[in-house]
């Protein structure tokens, strides 16, 4: 794990003052038992717990997936796609409840887990579910489906016939641990193509999908039934290749080493969907840097860099900041440094490991080398270790960062340039960030869309997606379902064969 690493739990003694509480990472559909456990400890400001892990066997596997597969046959796949969404925002309104029994839980043991702030974990956990409400999800399918009906029946189309979408019998979901939450939306997807979802949890984070299945369980067990989340190592050919087999596609998220391995074991027949390693920057403008407006573009920015530790692909490497303004690039990176501090201070990075912490002091060494050759570079650092990162380059360019709140900043001239500098990166490019008025925006748009760049949003919203966007620059539901088609001469011929036609 990335933050605190989870060991076997302590044998049982006679003294129960401090029992820790146990919570399963798992959700199965009912019927499924398992026979034995392996319990791993966890402990952080909250308190102890166990989190209680099955231990799995292809057989188990073969099980689960099979009740997976009946339930969604019998139950999900006859559901009106309007009916599903009402029963996912039924579970999201209970997550909006700050009293909610599992808000709490993940709110109590998400920072455990994962090491992140308290209070991060709370504010992002309410801002990311509000995306799922039916609203959203309404929004979500029209933005891919001229009517979201084509998922339930056969609807006419604009040129003659009729066409209905299906989604996969079942996907293989293969879940990262650096974003809580994440999983959420892939079970969505799946749930609004009507298929059957197993997901494979990340050790760094096995918890919110088993308690957003729980929720689901609350509103429709039916429903909650046709979704398996289990955890295993990740490698593990036995349990991997038989769920391979078996399902219809395969969405896997994760370091891109990690999703290779996964789509070596893919066929080419069945529907794979990556998500690996990202790059995003943020761009500001002159507009963003009056008087009485650097303050908050600073702010926000701060705010994007610090959200979840840039763990995220949302999160920016690098800010490129135009010349004009009431502040320079230089007294930019300045007033970032002291608020990336102010950050820390309100909501602490999380731990981070050895090699993480390598690689920041890599990166820091490396500029005050340059430094001190001479170069046009200056180092801001936190001063007790490694918390935050603000490297300045007075020229133009782009450079990736080790992340963990470490952040490029390079002044330029013109915005308009900075498309030519992060060319090299085009497929790696995910979102921008940018502060400029309106009369610029369109033009700088293209230049980025262009460049590679998938998604441009407001600084300060960049790790908030909404609801229909286009992942990696991709469809989301259109890249899991298939056509079928009723063409207009079989309509025609249909016709004859109406015993009361004239």
């Amino acid at each position: 794990m990335k933050k605190n690493d989870i060991t076997k739990a302590p044998a049982a003694t006679g003294d129960r003052t401090n029992q820790p509480e146990i919570l399963p990472v798992y959700a199965v559909p009912r019927g499924v038992e398992f026979s034995s456990y392996t319990d791993r400890l966890i402990e952080g400001g909250s308190g102890r717990l166990l989190l209680r892990l099955p231990c799995l066997t292809p057989e188990i596997m073969m099980d689960i997936m099979h009740k997976v597969a009946e339930n969604r046959k019998k139950y999900l796949a006859h559901l009106k796609t309007a009916d599903i969404v009402d029963k996912i925002d039924a579970a999201v309104q209970k997550w909006l409840n700050p009293e909610y029994e599992l808000r709490r839980q993940a709110e109590t043991w998400l920072p455990a887990i994962t090491d992140y702030d308290p209070e991060m974990i709370r504010l992002e956990l309410k801002r990311f579910m509000r995306t799922f409400r039916k609203k959203e999800l309404l929004r979500f399918l029209d933005e891919e489906f001229d009517q979201a009906a084509v998922l339930d029946e056969f609807r006419p189309r604009k040129s003659g016939g009729m066409s209905r979408a299906y989604g996969p019998e079942s996907i293989f979901h293969v879940f990262s641990g650096n974003v809580p939450g994440l999983p959420v939306w892939s079970l969505v997807m799946g749930l609004l193509v009507k298929s059957g979802n197993i997901g494979k949890t990340s050790s760094a984070e096995p918890l919110m999908a088993v308690l957003f299945v729980r929720s689901l369980y609350e509103v429709d067990a039916d429903l909650a039934d046709t979704i398996a989340i289990l955890p295993w190592k990740g490698g593990t050919s036995a349990l991997e290749e038989p769920v391979i087999a078996a399902v219809d596609a395969v969405i896997a998220y994760g370091a891109d080493s990690s999703v290779e391995r996964i789509r070596e074991q893919v066929p080419g027949s069945k529907r794979f969907l990556r998500y690996g390693s990202k790059v995003s920057m943020a761009m500001v403008g002159r507009e963003a840097l009056t008087a009485d407006r650097f303050g908050e573009t600073v702010h926000r920015l701060a705010d994007d860099v610090s959200t979840y530790d840039q763990q995220g692909c949302l999160s920016p490497h690098a800010v490129v900041v135009e010349d004009g303004g009431a502040v320079s690039a230089r007294q930019f990176a300045q007033l970032l440094a002291a608020e990336l501090q102010r950050c820390e201070e309100r909501r602490p990075r999380a731990a981070v490991s050895q090699e993480e912490a390598l690689a920041i002091r890599r990166v820091r060494n490396q500029y005050e080398l340059a430094a001190l050759n001479g170069e046009s570079v200056t180092v801001y650092s936190s001063k007790a270790g490694t918390e935050w990162t603000v490297i300045y380059h007075q020229e133009q360019g782009f450079a990736p960062s080790p992340l963990n709140r470490t952040i490029h900043v390079f002044g330029c001239t013109a915005l308009e340039d900075a498309p030519s500098y992060i060319e090299p990166y085009r497929e790696l490019l995910q979102t921008v960030g940018i502060a400029v008025g309106p009369e610029r925006l369109q033009q700088l748009a293209d230049l980025l869309g262009t460049a590679g760049v998938n998604r441009i949003c407001a600084i300060g919203k960049m790790s908030r997606t909404p609801a229909g966007w286009h992942h990696d620059g991709r469809f989301n539901l259109l890249d899991l379902v298939r056509w079928t088609d009723i063409e207009w001469s079989a309509e025609q011929e249909a016709e004859r064969y109406d015993p009361d036609a004239e």
